[in-house]
Parts: structure tokens; sequence; C-alpha cells
């Protein structure tokens, strides 16, 4: 049975093909997840200790000293801060993959429902 739903035509197939789409792309962008967090992990405790390396064998007051560490770890804070990003990104995707379960969760309710409307005419 094919009903129209808003501007698409919608089986009870397609509802069930999509939502095993999107659980499997929900699988394998949280499967990743914990390598990304592990990465985040290792790269901001290596800036942390780059940086506490670079403030102590730097030499003169201590705002001049915490610049210098600061200068002198960007490319550690960067890589920190880029595997962060990639974390919050792959948690956004994950949401989002969960938003568009949830609708095609509702889209088959709407579905069975008017099939059991077009059932009891």
């Amino acid at each position: 049975m094919r009903l129209l739903m808003a501007e698409h035509d919608v089986t009870p197939n397609s509802v069930a093909a999509n939502l095993a789409h999107l659980a499997r792309e929900l699988a394998a962008l949280t499967d990743g997840l914990g390598d990304l967090e592990l990465k985040a992990v290792n790269a901001r405790e290596d800036y942390v200790l780059a940086h506490a390396k670079a403030f102590l064998s730097s030499e003169g007051a201590m705002e001049l000293r915490k610049h210098k560490a600061l200068m002198e770890t960007s490319t550690e804070r960067l890589a920190a801060e880029t595997a962060e990003a990639l974390v919050r990104q792959r948690k956004a995707q994950i949401a989002a993959i969960k938003v568009r379960i949830d609708v095609g969760r509702s889209v088959g309710a709407v579905v069975r429902a008017e099939i059991d409307l077009e059932r009891a005419r």
C-alpha cells in the first residue's frame, strides 16, 4: 500500500528501509567516537605537558614566561583543540541521526495509522 504523506510517497517498506539505513549510520558514527575521544584526551595531555615544559624552561618575569610557553606550544594547543572539535562534531552528527530516527518512527506511526484507517473504511 502506498500512501501520500506531505510531498513524498511513503510505504511501510520505505520507512523500515530508511530506519535500517539510519541505524547503520548511527552504529558507524558511534563506533568511531571512542577513538576520537581517546585522540582528544591524548592531544590535550600532549599540549599540557609541552606547555608546562616550555613554561618551566623559560626565563624572565611570570607573564613573559606564560606568553613564551603559549607561543612555543601553539601547534600542540591547536592539535588538542582540533581533536576536541572533532569529538563535538561527531556527537552532533550522532544527535542529528537520533533525531532523524525519531522522525522516521513518527512517520512509521502515521503510515500505520493511515493503513488502519484505510482498512476501517
